[in-house]
C-alpha cells in the first residue's frame, strides 16, 4: 500500500458481527489485509458497541478520535458503526468537527462482518476508497447503492437516513442530491460538495446539550401530553405533519409558547420538508416566537442539530 494515509476507527455494529451474528467477535481489520488501497492504512478499535447501545456521550468520543486522527496527519478517516443510528452520529460529527479539509467516511453492514456472503467488505473498500480518493472534505455514510452491494453511494452525512431495516441499500438521502457515486478505484462526485483543501487545524467543537426529546405528532395527541414531553427537557424536535403542521385547536401551541423552549418543527413525510406560508392556519403557527422551521432537516439532523446549538455559548 502507498498513497496517502487513512484511519479506520471501529465502533462496533454488525460489520464487526460474527457470521452467525452471535455478537462483537468479528475484527474488520482482517479484511484490510485484502483490500487493494492506494493508501497507507491505520486501524484503531475506538469503541465494542451495536449502534443501537450508542449515546451522544459516545458521538463525543468518535469525534475526539477522528479529530486525534485529523491531527496526526490522516488524510482521510473511514468510521466502521452500526447503521440503526448510524444518521444521528454522521450528524453529530458534522457539527462537532470543524475546519475540516479531509473526508471523514461512515460505513456499516446489513449482514454480518464475518459473513461470506456479507456486504461488510464490499462497503468497506468503498469507504477507503473514498477517503483516499475521494476530492471533498466533508462528514459523509457510504453505503450499497443497490442490492448487488458493490457499487456505492456517497451520502452527506447531515443529510442521510435510514431508509430500509434489511437491505443493502439501506440509507438515502431524502431532499439532498447524492454526493458521487463509488466503484472499485472510480471516484464520481458531483458539484454539491466541499471538496478537499487546506482549511486551517480540525477543530474538536465539543458540547452537547443531551436534554432534548423528539415528539411525533399524531391525532389525539393533546396539549397535556405535549406539556408533559417538555417539562423536563431544554428543547424539543416536533414531527408534523405534511408541510411541517400541528394542530392550532386544543391549546398545543400555547403550550408550546408557554415553555419558553425551543421546538424544531420537522416533517413527518419522508420527502420535502416544512414549508409553512401556503395556508391560512400557518400564520398561527409561525406566530409562536419559540417554534423553530426546520425546513428540509431530516428529524435525526434536527435533534443533533438542537443539542448542538443548546451546547454552545448562547
Amino acid at each position: 500500500m502507498g498513497g496517502r494515509e487513512i484511519h479506520v476507527l471501529n465502533t462496533g455494529g454488525t460489520i464487526s458481527y460474527a457470521a452467525d451474528g452471535s455478537g462483537l467477535t468479528s475484527r474488520p481489520e482482517t479484511f484490510l489485509a485484502d483490500i487493494e488501497v492506494p493508501a497507507r492504512v491505520v486501524y484503531r478499535e475506538v469503541l465494542r458497541k451495536g449502534s443501537i447501545n450508542l449515546t451522544p456521550v459516545d458521538w463525543a468520543t468518535i469525534a475526539d478520535a477522528v479529530h486525534g486522527a485529523l491531527s496526526a496527519g490522516a488524510e482521510g478517516v473511514v468510521v466502521l458503526h452500526g447503521t440503526d443510528t448510524m444518521a444521528y452520529t454522521a450528524a453529530a460529527l458534522s457539527f462537532l468537527l470543524q475546519n475540516l479539509s479531509v473526508p471523514v467516511v461512515l460505513t456499516g453492514a446489513m449482514r454480518p462482518g464475518g459473513a461470506s456472503d456479507g456486504d461488510a467488505r464490499q462497503n468497506l473498500t468503498n469507504a477507503l476508497a473514498v477517503a483516499a480518493l475521494g476530492d471533498l472534505a466533508e462528514v459523509c455514510i457510504v453505503f450499497s447503492r443497490d442490492e448487488s452491494g458493490r457499487a456505492g453511494v456517497i451520502l452527506r452525512g447531515n443529510r442521510a437516513r435510514k431508509r430500509h431495516s434489511d437491505a443493502l441499500d439501506a440509507f438515502a438521502s431524502p431532499n439532498h442530491p447524492p454526493l458521487g457515486f463509488v466503484d472499485g478505484r472510480t471516484v464520481r462526485l458531483g458539484p454539491a460538495r466541499v471538496p478537499r483543501g487546506p482549511r486551517g487545524e480540525p477543530r474538536y467543537a465539543a458540547g452537547l446539550n443531551a436534554n432534548v426529546c423528539r415528539i411525533a405528532y399524531h391525532p389525539g395527541s393533546t396539549a397535556a401530553f405535549i406539556a408533559r414531553a417538555l417539562a423536563g427537557v431544554d428543547g424539543a424536535v416536533v414531527e408534523g405533519t405534511g408541510l411541517g403542521h400541528v394542530p392550532t385547536e386544543g391549546g398545543i401551541l400555547d403550550v408550546i409558547r408557554q415553555t419558553e423552549k425551543p421546538v424544531v418543527l420537522v416533517s413527518a413525510c419522508w420527502q420535502g420538508g416544512v414549508k409553512l406560508g401556503g395556508y391560512d392556519v400557518d400564520r398561527e403557527i409561525l406566530a409562536v416566537d419559540n417554534i423553530v422551521p426546520g425546513d428540509a432537516l431530516t428529524p435525526e439532523t434536527a435533534l443533533v442539530k438542537l443539542m448542538w446549538v443548546l451546547g454552545r455559548e448562547r
